[in-house]
């Protein structure tokens, strides 16, 4: 057992430290980092962390490449006509406030925009907003490339995105993973997954993609992609022709339920099979199965959130969940993720500081620089992000950033959007910081304790935008130490009896989140009951043959990869009958084209895609022949202002061997 403390001495020369992961990931697992002489020369799993229980995914283990790397940036740089020069941190922020100081006088405060990502959830990070905010606020982002349509979609239907713990799994009857591959992505759910399975609870996949889930799945079933809201209707239909269907629950729990019921029946079973392309012995089993052996929960994943249509189709299914009465028991649920912000003091941001807004959609980002006016955008600050591989439409982010007069990158390393930067700024990484992360995947809080001093001359964005502060009169609001901010950022946690003090030693589960989500069936919504959908999409004409999806990598997480674990040309999974019908052999260069752009990848034949269907992950740097958001389009949910990626479609074509 690790003692409950923040380090130890082994000897004179080595220590453990205990710290947390703050990447965007949802598994943010407890980590043991292992230092001597002033090095950190391995990273464990933390076994009293109550959710990731000692173990970490293989990029939780092969963090310190990122680290140590060569290619690691460790000293500020501006551009010159030769390429980058390093300067001093004097020189960088001079600059830098110089600049801020001319476009606010010259433009206003929208002239300059803050893009803050989500690449560490660390939550001193929030501090680079304070600053901008203090400034008197700039032009910023709203919205998301990650999880805006199911918290749109789950705040209409229940008030707040705000599932059932993890544990709660292990009472399940039956388990359905819609649009999530935790093999990859929550492999922390694992044991909880086989621990109910163990105990008779059946495992059912929902999702395009034959993914390493399925493996462990007892039946998977592959739906045409995005069509996932006709499957939730056929599904409804059945549970209603069978009788399964909680009717306490709908009288008394519900909203909405007869506008549902009509929407519900616009559509012939005949037509919803259609849609889907799931056979009416299926969906009747499934219903059966969902409906027949309660408690049952649905655990959603991202894929399923990267649709226009996306709000609509996470509601559909949510409504499964009201139908049958899952919604507030142990087991049940429909399970998204969880909430961060309720341990956070807003008054930190310094709102009442911000005299200038305006925000542009993160999945428009580009579009919203090119065509902003009164002021346009002249300047930017990015961190925390690189969203020229990001964000979709990739060549509408880079004819952006090189209009603009003056970008500031803080990052790690000289990424795609780097190289659209006048100013790099070297920030540190979670082992060189003191932080706390509340995360939005499970319930546990974690200690980010500083196991290493920072490497070469990188700084915290905190001490970043503090030293900033004192050239633009702004010290005294800026000032504090990381553990006095933590004190007050968490002040409400603190209320709720848990304090930073202890948080630092080890990892805490969240004093205040409930196992079972709506146990008391009070909904947040203005009815103070579940409210169903009121109103169908409409669905998007498909400009090209196949669906564009592009999931994760298990080898890298999002666009933080080494450039020496980039694959050689980006790889291209197309169903084995494409291949045949369009001459492509395994392993050959292929072409693909979208209306935003075009990628030459290598093609893997395999049954993973369906036929209509490519997989590319998502990820690769664009300067290293990958950056699949080339093909992406700049589209938006119907509410949430997250991206629609999946509804671009694209055509493949052979390419001539070399």
């Amino acid at each position: 057992m690790i003692p409950s403390f923040t380090s130890m001495e082994v000897n004179e020369m080595e220590k453990t430290v205990i710290t947390t992961s703050p990447a965007d990931c949802p598994e943010n697992c407890g980590i043991i980092a292992r230092v001597k002489n002033g090095r950190v020369i391995k990273l464990e799993g933390n076994p009293e962390h109550g959710y990731t229980k000692g173990f970490l995914c293989r990029k939780g283990y092969r963090y310190l490449n990122r680290v140590y790397s060569s290619k690691r940036v460790l000293f500020p740089q501006k551009k010159v006509k030769s390429g980058w020069k390093r300067i001093s941190w004097d020189e960088a922020l001079d600059t830098i406030a110089e600049k801020i100081k001319f476009f606010q006088e010259t433009y206003g405060n929208g002239s300059i925009m803050h893009f803050q990502g989500a690449s560490s959830w660390g939550a001193t990070k929030q501090l680079v907003k304070r600053f901008f905010n203090l400034l008197g606020g700039v032009t910023t982002i709203k919205g998301s490339l990650c999880s805006g349509s199911a918290r749109a979609a789950q705040e209409a239907d229940m008030g707040a995105r705000l599932g059932n713990d993890p544990e709660s799994i292990l009472n399940s009857k039956v388990v359905i993973i819609w649009g999530r591959d935790p093999a990859k992505t929550s492999i922390h759910l694992l044991p909880l997954l086989k621990g109910a399975q163990e105990q008779g609870a059946r495992l059912i996949l929902i999702d395009p993609i034959r993914t390493k889930t399925a493996s462990i799945c007892d039946e998977h079933i592959a739906p045409r992609p995005g069509s996932d809201g006709f499957l939730a209707l056929g599904i409804a239909k059945e549970l209603l022709e069978m009788g399964l269907v909680d009717a306490d629950f709908i009288e008394n729990h519900t909203a909405g339920y007869d506008t549902y019921l009509e929407i519900l029946n616009s559509f012939s079973m005949e037509k919803i099979v259609e849609k889907c392309d799931v056979e009416p012995p299926v969906i009747k089993k499934l219903a059966h199965t969902y409906g027949g052996q309660k408690p049952c929960s649905i655990l959603l994943g991202w894929g399923i959130n990267k649709w226009e249509h996306s709000p609509e189709m996470i509601r559909l299914i949510d409504a499964l969940g009201a139908l049958t009465g899952n919604i507030g028991i142990a087991g049940g649920g429909v399970n998204h993720g969880f909430q961060t912000g309720r341990h956070f003091d807003p008054q930190v941001l310094a709102p009442e500081a911000v005299k200038y807004r305006r925000e542009i959609a993160e999945p428009l980002f580009g579009q919203g620089i090119i065509e902003s006016k009164n002021p346009p955008i002249k300047m930017i600050w990015i961190n925390g992000i690189n969203p020229v591989v990001s964000c979709p439409n990739s060549n509408k982010v880079i004819e952006a950033l090189k209009g603009l007069d003056f970008v500031v990158v803080v990052d790690h390393f000289m990424t795609d959007t780097a190289d659209f930067a006048h100013v790099f700024l070297p920030t540190t990484t979670f082992l060189e910081e003191e932080d706390i992360v509340v995360s939005w995947g499970h319930n546990w809080i974690g200690p980010v304790n500083k196991a290493i001093e920072p490497l070469g001359e990188s700084r915290s964005d905190l001490q970043i935008v503090q030293e900033l502060s004192k050239r633009l009169g702004l010290e005294k609001k800026m000032e504090g130490t990381p553990r006095e901010w933590l004190k007050r950022i968490f002040q409400p946690m603190e209320k709720a009896g848990l304090s930073v003090e202890r948080v630092m030693q080890s990892p805490v589960r969240c004093p205040i989140a409930p196992m079972v989500a709506f146990e008391d069936k009070k909904f947040l919504t203005p009815s103070g009951k579940f409210e169903f959908l009121k109103e169908l999409y409409k669905e998007r004409e498909n400009e090209f043959p196949f669906h564009l999806l592009t999931p994760l990598s298990s080898t890298w997480l999002l666009s933080l990869i080494l450039e020496e674990e980039h694959p050689d040309i980006p790889q291209a999974f197309i169903n084995p009958n494409v291949a045949r019908q369009k001459g492509i052999p395994d392993k050959s260069r292929v072409l693909l084209k979208s209306i935003s752009g075009e990628l030459i990848a290598e093609a893997r034949v395999s049954d993973i895609a369906r036929e209509d269907t490519i997989v590319i992950s998502h990820g690769t740097w664009i300067k290293k022949g990958g950056g699949v958001n080339q093909l992406t389009q700049d589209l938006i949910s119907s509410s949430g202002n997250m991206a629609g990626f999946y509804s671009t479609t694209v055509s493949i074509q052979a390419l001539p061997s070399a």
